[in-house]
């Protein structure tokens, strides 16, 4: 599915780093900062947001836990919206107006990719109602296999039985409607198995063509964070 996402018109640029728990968003997004920070104005941005994540109701639905209600997917859909203008009207437009590099870790597209592999079907209306986000200038999908990307996850947070994120067939679908999304909207893709390094290479030099600034070539492979996200 196309998303007709509106230009952000202001003079920072927006990145956004997209992918499934485990396929090294954290790592790209700190390696891209580190790199970009000393010669240019940065913020970081986490979606979805703290009222997203911390909702009961979220909580209960998503994870099974806490005292909120199961709610209907479409619900999880429309609240995701929600939080993605609020994402934007609070902390996305103001640093786009004040010159800055946004990253944000996770976007639209990872919301939409979670609810389709928990089996809700796209409704007619979602391109419309999501036309008024902005869109990201530049967006990089990490995409890897699923057996991997759940390995990681379980050495990184013990084995949790029933977790979503610990469910290889989950991940296969997620990753599967992410890659949809990222050929239908000219998203780019990251092997999340390739050396962080090579990753941020990638990152760097589509900044530097598209933005016309020296951003700095890394001097070597950083080094990972102890949680990919």
């Amino acid at each position: 599915m196309h998303f007709p996402l509106t230009p952000h018109g202001q003079p920072g640029t927006l990145l956004a780093i997209c992918g499934f728990d485990g396929t090294g968003k954290s790592t790209l997004e700190e390696a891209v900062l580190a790199a970009v920070s000393p010669t240019s104005p940065c913020s970081v941005a986490w979606a979805p947001t703290e009222w997203w994540r911390q909702d009961a109701n979220i909580r209960r639905t998503l994870f099974g836990s806490g005292p909120g209600q199961v709610v209907p997917e479409e619900s999880l859909l429309h609240f995701s919206l929600a939080d993605c203008h609020a994402l934007q009207a609070d902390v996305i437009l103001p640093a786009l107006a004040r010159g800055e590099l946004v990253i944000v870790n996770r976007y639209l597209f990872d919301m939409v990719a979670l609810l389709e592999a928990r089996g809700l079907t796209r409704p007619e209306w979602l391109p419309g109602a999501a036309a008024r986000i902005v869109a990201p200038d530049h967006c990089f999908v990490l995409d890897g296999a699923a057996e991997m990307i759940v390995d990681r996850v379980v050495r990184r947070d013990g084995a949790m039985p029933g977790r979503f994120d610990q469910d290889v067939r989950f991940t296969e679908r997620y990753n599967t409607a992410l890659r949809r999304m990222a050929e239908a909207n000219h998203l780019t893709v990251l092997r999340a198995d390739a050396a962080p390094g090579e990753n941020l290479r990638r990152c760097l030099d589509v900044l530097r063509d598209a933005e016309g600034r020296p951003f700095p070539a890394p001097a070597a492979d950083p080094v990972a964070v102890a949680h990919p996200g």
